[in-house]
This record gives structure tokens, C-alpha cells and sequence, in this order.
């Protein structure tokens, strides 16, 4: 009975045979406050959504992570600054497979399928349109920092984004 009860609790969280545990990687530490050019005033940062993107020339995926402000909509025609800068990352894992028109994260010997592929083809040339499926997704999250400068410990606070794959 005590090895029916710690196979259902091992079952239940994830780690037993054949379960995985979800994959947690840290990809971008941004700022988490952003002045726009043409203001004093400083606006809190978060992260405004995720996309992937492909190079079918060598097969290279990537996650881009746009950002934004509660203002943006106001200020970012004067924004010289143009605001938040997005995070391009190329994680060592994930790629773009061409034959199969799938992003994959390849780890510990899987495959999870993070984005279907498809080609278009319209008035306004070629293109690719990704479409996410819900696997792999990016989390931010406000975190503490500390930065050793060589004299000080300067303590701050950031957006720290992570790639997930469940």
C-alpha cells in the first residue's frame, strides 16, 4: 500500500518514469523602468508577448521578446528612444527544421514542437507565418539583482525572461 501511495504522489508531481519535469531557462535581464525621450518621467517595464522566428537558410530558430510600458501608446510617436528593446535569443537547443516546417527544443534526448511553419505566398512576395502550439512558451517576471562593480554591490531590480518548456 506505502508504494501504490509514493508511485501516485511521484506520478503526480512529475518525476516519476516518464514524466518530465518542465524546462526553465533564464534567456533575458532587462530593465525594469524605461524613460521615454521627450519625458522625465520613468515608466514601468513588462514584457508585451513572444514570437519565434526562423532563418531557413541555416535552419536557425530564435525567441524574440517585445516589451512594453503603460504609456507607450502616448509617447512612442516622439520616442527616439523606441522604447524597451526587444530580446532576440538563440537558445541552444531550439531550431528550425525545414522538411518537418516545425521549431523544435531539442533536450535531453526529445523533441518538443514549440511552433508550426508555413509558407506563404501573396502579392506582397514570400513569407513564413509561425504559429506557436502552446509548448514553449516565455515567462518574465520582476527579480532582485546585485552587481558587483569592482568597489560596490550595486542592488537593483529587472525583468528577467524565461523560455519554458512543458
Amino acid at each position: 500500500m506505502r508504494s501504490a501511495w509514493i508511485a501516485l504522489v511521484l506520478m503526480i508531481s512529475g518525476t516519476a518514469l516518464g514524466g518530465t519535469a518542465p524546462t526553465r531557462i533564464k534567456i533575458a535581464t532587462v530593465p525594469d523602468e524605461y524613460t521615454p525621450t521627450d519625458t522625465s518621467m520613468t515608466e514601468p517595464v513588462s514584457m508585451q508577448d513572444f514570437r519565434f522566428e526562423v532563418n531557413p537558410e541555416t535552419a536557425r530558430a530564435r525567441v524574440v521578446v517585445e516589451y512594453t510600458y503603460p504609456d507607450q501608446m502616448v509617447y512612442s510617436r516622439n520616442d527616439d528612444g523606441g522604447g524597451p528593446q526587444p530580446s532576440k535569443v538563440q537558445i541552444p537547443g531550439l531550431k528550425y527544421i525545414p522538411q518537418d516546417h516545425a521549431v523544435v527544443y531539442e533536450a535531453d534526448g526529445k523533441e518538443t514542437i514549440c511552433a508550426r511553419v508555413e509558407e506563404h505566398k501573396g502579392l506582397r512576395g514570400h513569407g513564413l507565418h509561425i504559429k506557436n502550439t502552446g509548448n514553449c512558451k516565455v515567462t518574465a517576471e520582476r527579480a532582485k539583482h546585485l552587481a558587483d562593480d569592482g568597489w560596490e554591490i550595486q542592488r537593483f531590480t529587472a525583468i528577467d525572461a524565461y523560455f519554458e518548456v512543458h
